[in-house]
Formats: structure tokens, sequence, C-alpha cells
């Protein structure tokens, strides 16, 4: 392995615990902190968007953790830590949005339509009921948020798309992901990206479904943030415990899978550590200190 000067960490499921997401434990926090003190940069790389996330790192009341970068909805936004500018941004043509979410309708998915680059506040969603995990979701997002268009209900998302949207998103059953997912790479393969992962809503059993501009995906998160320091991806490490993290896996210099990761996740990596509810994140950093002394 070589010196790891950046470890680049995803959110949930990974540094934060399951049932207590907004909050990251004690122990991590010590040892982010002791890391940055030894001179590797940090990175969040996460699925959340930039309120969600920031949220999380103010939660921890360190003014050095408040400043980490932040890459968002899977690479779609580069947030730089301490002035909060934009860095790099890739958004969805409203057109082959709306065309993606006329196929997704047709398959009777609900389709929450995450807003602009420049507004980059709302998720859109029709004003009728949603099935159960997306319900449960939008709620979790008006607690934790707390801001009066965090969820926005209109009556017909076609006339609201009126602007590039960063993604669009569904949670559902597998069947149905799957049978979505195989129809958009099909139709679009050289226009957008998409992305299926576990939700850990309602006790498991639903998942996640996004769409993405083409450029957009983790890998491309890291990239970016490691262009911002000047350090080769092989001098990067990223910690990560899904489907959506695996392309950064891939290119980072060690890659480093929590517990609670799924099977073939944890054999494609460098190292497996401690799960989210046992700080592996802590854990990995420990080792990488120990590796880079």
């Amino acid at each position: 392995m070589k010196k790891i000067k950046l470890v680049a960490i995803d959110l949930d499921g990974t540094l934060l615990p399951s049932e207590n997401n907004m909050n990251i434990s004690k122990r991590n926090i010590e040892m982010l902190e002791e890391a940055i003190s030894r001179g590797i940069h940090i990175a969040i790389v996460t699925g959340r968007n930039y309120l969600s996330a920031r949220n999380v790192l103010a939660n921890t009341n360190s003014p050095v953790l408040k400043k980490l970068p932040l890459s968002l909805q899977n690479g779609s936004l580069l947030v730089e830590g301490s002035t909060n500018k934009i860095l790099k941004a890739y958004d969805l043509d409203q057109n082959i949005a709306r065309s993606v979410i006329k196929d997704m309708k047709e398959m009777k998915l609900d389709v929450m339509v995450h807003d602009s680059i420049k507004s980059g506040v709302s998720i859109f969603v029709e004003d009728r009921p949603l099935n159960r995990a997306i319900e449960i979701y939008l709620k979790n997002r008006i607690e934790i948020i707390k801001h009066d268009k965090t969820v926005v209900r209109v009556k017909d998302l076609f006339e609201t798309l009126q602007f590039n949207p960063i993604q669009l998103a569904t949670i559902d059953t597998e069947d149905k992901i799957d049978s979505i997912m195989r129809l958009v790479n099909k139709k679009y393969e050289e226009i957008v990206k998409t992305v299926k992962t576990v939700s850990y809503l309602d006790n498991g059993g639903w998942w996640w479904f996004e769409v993405f501009n083409k450029k957009c995906s983790k890998s491309r998160g890291l990239s970016d943030i490691c262009s911002i320091y000047n350090i080769p991806l092989e001098n990067s490490a990223y910690i990560g415990d899904n489907y959506n993290d695996v392309e950064a896996m891939k290119v980072a210099g060690y890659s480093i899978a929590v517990n609670n990761a799924p099977g073939d996740i944890k054999r494609m990596c460098d190292l497996v550590v401690s799960s989210n509810n046992e700080d592996g994140v802590a854990q990995a950093l420990e080792i990488i200190l120990e590796r880079n002394s």
C-alpha cells in the first residue's frame, strides 16, 4: 500500500450508524480529527444532498469536520468545505428527465425529482399517496432538514419540471427496480447514469433507483476531490458499504469495506473493518495511520 494522503468516506451504512443516521459516533469523530491533525485529507462522498450531509457534519460540533469537502448525490456536486462554493456540478437535461419520468410512471413507480443545481433544496413529488418507503423517507427528510421547501408536493411533475434536475429517484421492491433499471439502461445508456442501492428504510426490503448525468459517479467525486489537493488516486483510500461505492473503490489506491457491506463488495476490497455500528471507520483510519508511519 502506498502512503495514503486522502481518505474519502461514504456516510450512510459506513460512517453513520444504522439507527442514528445523523450523528457520527464519538470514536469516529476523534479518529477523523486525529487523521487530519496528522496530515491526511478527509472528504465525504455521499448520495445525500447538501443540506442533509452538511447537517451531519454540523452535528459533530467539530470546527475541523464542519469544513470537510463534500461530494454529493453520487458525484453530481462537489462543494468546498470552508466556503460552501460549488466547484463541480453535473445535472440532467430536463427533456431527458421528462422521458425517463414517463417510463417510470408507466411502470407504476413513484418519482422524486431533485431540484436544480442553482436551488438545490427541494424534492418534488406528486400530491397523492406514495408508497410506504417513499413516504417514510420524505417524512424523515422534512424532520431532519427543517426547511419549508424540503419536500414540495405538486399537481403534475411534467408541469413543474421547467429546469434541469440534479437527479431522479424512486424507492421500491427489487423486482420493480431491476425492471426499470434494465429499461432505462437500454434506452438511455449513452446519456444517463443509473444507480441501484439497498435502502435501510422500514427494516429493509426496499431498493433505491437513481438517475444522474452520465458523468456522475462516486469515482468521479473521488477523482474531483483528489484533483483539488493534487493527490494521485493511488494515494487515496475509499471507505464504503454499498453498490454505489464500488466504482470509487475500484479507482482508489486502497479500498475498504465495512463489515455490513454485501459479501461481493467485501471480497473485492483490500481491507474489511468492523461494521458501521462498531466504528469501522475509526478502525480503518487507525490502520492507515499505522501503515503510513
